[in-house]
């Protein structure tokens, strides 16, 4: 395989926050050279990216990639070509009753690297989506089966990242915080809480949550959201991040509301990962990609120094595997992205037809996974016509 060296790109280095002019040699997996100029010769397959901005592989930190085991799972592998994303983390669709499924058939074939957080009830969301179905990973107390989960996590530790538990509205009691709670200190593991409108309330679940421990959702719509009556990010909202409860932003489409996410921005309540919530009924329409999210936060507010930190280096780092993948470094694994920074008149849509106008865009133009370029597979996921792709359900 000959070496591959991007050139003329402003390569963005997570350990500083910042872009520069640079060009990058990539040796078969890896990235051996990251210089301000390097000098090709005749060996090396040359990369133009003047005028692009170059990064690690984008870290989609909330997704949802059990293909063919949950209705609502895309497929990772053709995401990841089009989007600069080479590192995706599925929040919770698989329990224990699944993830074998999902480690044989999805997580080992994907061409994508694949992490989950496992979902604290044995069925995960496998029941999500399904018009008329009424019934949810948390409804069932039988479901919340800690000792399963354990050896699950202790026999998948290379693959398993945290524990998922939602907290959605109108759950039928705390038992699903409590069992999250009492699992994740068995493993030694971080719970992401899915966050929705009351009941319950944000003070009753967050109080299930130590320092490390992730909320998602925050710009969320319905009765109940991050802001007050006079727009000011709630002040529970702050005491969790002072008390060490990270953020994810899972966008996802009700999840994600413009004017919210906007105001949270506007006021420094940044979440500390970028996700999508990728699934089936956001993938084409609202949400489509990291690009697109990354973008709807520059057009809230956030830099693009930050919006790039926050899905590369820092969903690494919280990963444990910044060693490897995050950031361009000498010695580092070659999962490299490169973007088109679109200037022009942009407007972003939410779920609820609020918009938002931007100045500028980001567009992933090429994909290096272990220093290899994506391709979309030739291949297309069913999705079946039980699945509800219109309207959000009635519980969050």
């Amino acid at each position: 395989m000959a070496m591959k060296l991007i050139s003329g790109g402003r390569v963005f280095s997570g350990a500083d926050r910042a872009f520069r002019q640079q060009d990058v040699l990539i040796d078969g997996d890896r990235v051996v050279k990251v210089r301000n100029r390097i000098e090709h010769d005749s060996g090396m397959e040359v990369v133009d990216a003047a005028g692009m901005l170059v990064s690690a592989g984008l870290i989609d930190f909330h997704m949802h990639a059990f293909r063919y085991g949950h209705v609502l799972s895309v497929d990772a592998d053709d995401v990841a070509p089009t989007s600069g994303t080479t590192t995706f983390v599925d929040a919770g669709s698989a329990g224990s009753l699944h993830f074998l499924a999902f480690r044989e058939y999805v997580i080992k074939p994907a061409t994508s690297r694949i992490l989950a957080f496992l979902n604290i009830s044995a069925i995960g969301q496998t029941t999500d989506g399904v018009t008329g179905l009424g019934f949810h990973d948390c409804d069932d107390e039988r479901l919340l089966h800690v000792e399963s989960a354990r050896e699950t996590i202790e026999k998948n530790r290379e693959f398993i990242v945290g524990v998922k538990v939602r907290a959605y509205t109108n759950l039928p009691s705390m038992r699903a915080m409590e069992r999250a709670r009492e699992l994740a200190d068995l493993v030694d593991l971080p719970i992401m809480v899915h966050t929705a409108p009351a009941p319950p309330s944000f003070e009753d679940v967050v109080s299930f949550l130590r320092p490390g421990d992730i909320i998602t959702h925050p710009y969320h719509g319905g009765s109940t959201t991050t802001l007050d009556d006079h727009g000011n990010v709630r002040a529970e909202y702050w005491a969790a991040r002072e008390r060490g409860i990270e953020v994810d932003l899972g966008l996802d489409r009700f999840h994600g509301l413009l004017p919210i996410m906007s105001a949270c921005v506007e006021q420094g309540y940044y979440p500390d990962y970028v996700s999508t919530d990728l699934t089936t009924t956001n993938r084409h329409t609202v949400v489509f990609d990291m690009p697109t999210t990354m973008s709807k936060l520059m057009a809230c507010g956030m830099p693009l120094e930050e919006v790039f930190a926050r899905s590369t280096l820092d969903p690494a780092r919280k990963l444990g595997i910044d060693s490897q993948i995050g950031d361009l470094r000498e010695g580092a694994t070659a999962d490299v992205s490169i973007f088109r920074l679109d200037d022009g008149e942009h407007t972003f849509h939410d779920y609820e037809g609020n918009t938002i106008a931007a100045p500028q865009r980001i567009i992933a133009e090429k994909t290096f996974k272990d220093g290899d370029l994506m391709v979309v597979p030739d291949r297309e996921t069913e999705v079946p016509e039980f699945l509800n792709m219109a309207n959000p359900w009635k519980n969050y």
